[in-house]
């Protein structure tokens, strides 16, 4: 007990209501319930037959929340430890889908001998979060073959400089180069600026060229269960058109680390037992129940149990109110920093696309040339903070729903 005292009384405690950082939050009592009843099975969800349970509880869950993004009645998906595993398991089926040799004899492009594909190549915005270049570093693929493309003022990705011929030719100069794009992604939520990608727009051309649309919603997803948002904003348009989705509940509903789903209207089993499966027949015996058979690893936690309990207690309404206030709350912080720019507050974006208030505080013996000039040497780029010695400072505050 001591020990537990002395960890608690050394710890952050994300229960705080001033805990603003790292695009999450302190559960809630559900949240903390379902952690015990987790722990007390040690349910493992890779085969039915030891957590019946809880693997039909993954299967309703993700089918709920794939039908909210308008996905269909075959949405369904998998549960990840994490967003940048849900990535990862994306472009990892993707690209075994799409170009199924590579399973047995490895990444081989052209000029290789009989090659059926080049250089294949990711496309991404340049405010995308870095686990899509982890992701191709763990498969090989290298961050080389990320071709990044420019984003709008807002922060959102340029789809007219993605793929359209008579603009930049992004996509096209890459098929005449003799590579292969196979995976577009698209960011609904990006972690600085919270911008959200016109997903509708960016589908159009991801399926020009026959590649693969993955959404990751990690952090900006979770709107979807907000009513108000859904009908007054286009953040999530074009859901329905992802090949794959990520979405985080452990972001912004209070659900408890660790909770990402993977979605896609592709009949999950289908999807990433055929796509992603080994001959394990030690483990798996052809259950269509057997989740564990469409992922990476093996034994897996249940984290959708979390999501599932939650839903069924706070509702989706329930849900979409801890989203709402989120939003208030961002829109009464930008509008406290835009009152206050005579004392040196400036926001980057006003107002605020999301979540995230971002904004530079100008300590008032600065001049205004000092000003200007050193907004030019940050430009677009922005960082989660700068050193102590850096001016203007930069901030980012992000607001949950019990912040």
């Amino acid at each position: 007990f001591e020990l537990i005292k002395k960890t608690l009384d050394y710890s952050v405690n994300s229960w705080n209501p001033r805990f603003m950082d790292k695009l999450y939050a302190g559960t809630n009592p559900i949240g903390v319930i379902s952690e015990m009843l987790i722990a007390v099975l040690n349910g493992n969800s890779h085969v039915y037959h030891v957590s019946p349970v809880f693997t039909l509880m993954e299967i309703q869950v993700t089918k709920a929340v794939g039908e909210l993004l308008n996905m269909g009645e075959n949405s369904g998906g998998l549960l990840c430890p994490g967003g940048s595993a849900s990535n990862l398991l994306a472009m990892f089926t993707a690209r075994n889908k799409l170009f199924p040799s590579i399973t047995k004899t490895g990444y081989l492009p052209r000029p290789y001998p009989g090659a059926e594909y080049g250089p294949l190549k990711i496309f991404t915005s340049i405010s995308s979060h870095y686990s899509i270049d982890k992701a191709a570093q763990v498969m090989g693929l290298g961050t080389n073959s990320i071709i990044k493309v420019p984003t709008d003022s807002c922060g959102r990705m340029r789809v007219d400089r993605l793929g359209k011929q008579n603009k930049i030719k992004v996509k096209k100069e890459s098929v005449d180069r003799g590579e292969t794009p196979f995976f577009v992604n698209a960011t609904a939520g990006t972690t600085v600026l919270g911008a959200f990608d016109p997903i509708r727009a960016i589908a159009t051309v991801a399926k020009q060229f026959n590649c693969w649309l993955h959404v990751d919603g990690s952090w900006g997803g979770s709107v979807v269960f907000s009513n108000s948002a859904v009908k007054t904003t286009n953040w999530l348009d074009g859901s329905g058109l992802a090949d794959t989705f990520t979405l985080n509940p452990h972001k912004l509903l209070g659900v408890p680390l660790q909770c990402s789903m993977l979605l896609t209207p592709h009949k999950a089993h289908a999807l990433f037992a055929q796509a992603n499966s080994l001959a394990a027949d030690y483990l798996f015996h052809g259950n269509p129940y057997d989740l564990g058979a469409g992922t990476i690893g093996c034994g897996r936690r249940p984290d959708a149990v979390k999501m599932f309990l939650a839903w069924t207690f706070y509702g989706r309404q329930g849900f979409g109110n801890r989203v709402d206030r989120a939003l208030g709350s961002a829109a009464d912080l930008t509008t406290m920093v835009r009152n206050r720019k005579d004392r040196g507050f400036i926001l980057v974006k006003d107002p605020s696309p999301f979540l995230q208030v971002c904004f530079w505080y100008i300590p008032n013996h600065l001049s205004n040339h000092m000003l200007h000039l050193r907004l030019r040497e940050i430009g677009e780029f922005l960082v989660d903070h700068a050193p102590l010695d850096s001016l203007p400072h930069f901030f980012r505050i992000v607001i949950n729903s019990p912040t």
